[in-house]
């Protein structure tokens, strides 16, 4: 297609008394030709509302119908459930990169705050840190180390990738020592971090690491080895990338987007002022 735009979206819409767009439809907008390539780019987006605190099934709803004498199963999507589906749509077809565009520039109006590509990605990214910390902390555990321990342990690898241990971190950055420096962080150095802490677990779990010493020796020198791989690849040490927004205010935005967008679809047609490119 390569021709998305929002009046064509508008009229693809259908009403029950709240508008919402059939998936099977709005697939076919976004340039997606085989319906389970796309319903992995569906399940990514109810993942995302689920990670936002919304409940999927308000803005997901699976519907079976029939077309040509056949089943065809799909779902309801709300505008919401519009974007999230084109922010996790391949940024390579036209059709997504126009979608995405259009369906954010429809919420920033809405809510008079931005709505950027990349925050899906900080919250999906944090939330797989604190799984991967978890994990992390267990296999230390059995590997020896006691629960008073782990700050030892954690610092470890802060001074292995950032050359300094948290708290003086905390202090370069500008982040309150009460506050969570994940949460700060932008997607290159919440990923650069996931990649630390779960290759720290691979490496404790399959290399027999045992003991205190052993396991502070490990995350020092993975924390090390991503802190090379990140100066090579982007040419700025860790410490150096700025801080980000705090992952609560672009969650908060983002929920603040959703109601306003269920807003708009309880009355029967959308504002004039959001049909504009």
């Amino acid at each position: 297609m390569g021709e998305f735009g929002i009046q064509q979206f508008e009229e693809s819409g259908r009403d029950n008394g709240v508008r919402y767009w059939y998936a099977h439809e709005f697939m076919k907008f976004l340039g997606y030709d085989a319906w389970p390539s796309f319903q992995k780019v569906l399940t990514k987006a109810m993942g995302s509302c689920a990670r936002l605190g919304i409940d999927p099934t308000e803005s997901f709803i699976p519907e079976t119908f029939l077309e040509d004498g056949k089943e065809t199963k799909t779902y309801r999507l709300s505008r919401f459930a519009c974007l999230l589906v084109a922010m996790h749509g391949d940024s390579n077809k036209e059709e997504v990169a126009k979608a995405k565009a259009i369906l954010a520039a429809i919420a920033d109006r809405l809510i008079e705050e931005r709505i950027q590509e990349k925050d899906l990605g900080r919250i999906e990214t944090r939330d797989d840190l604190k799984l991967a910390e978890r994990v992390m902390s267990g296999v230390a555990q059995s590997a020896g180390l006691e629960s008073y321990q782990f700050g030892i342990f954690k610092d470890a690898g802060f001074r292995g990738m950032y050359n300094m241990n948290l708290s003086a971190l905390m202090k370069r950055k500008g982040v309150e020592q009460n506050k969570v420096l994940y949460d700060f962080m932008d997607l290159e150095e919440l990923a650069g971090n996931l990649f630390r802490v779960t290759q720290t677990a691979a490496r404790i779990k399959h290399q027999g690491v045992n003991g205190l010493p052993s396991l502070t020796d490990t995350a020092h020198r993975v924390g090390r080895e991503v802190r090379n791989i990140m100066i090579k690849n982007g040419g700025v040490a860790p410490e150096a990338l700025p801080i980000a927004e705090d992952i609560s205010g672009v969650k908060r935005r983002l929920k603040s987007a959703a109601r306003a967008m269920k807003k708009l679809d309880g009355k029967k047609k959308p504002a004039r002022g959001l049909l504009h490119e």
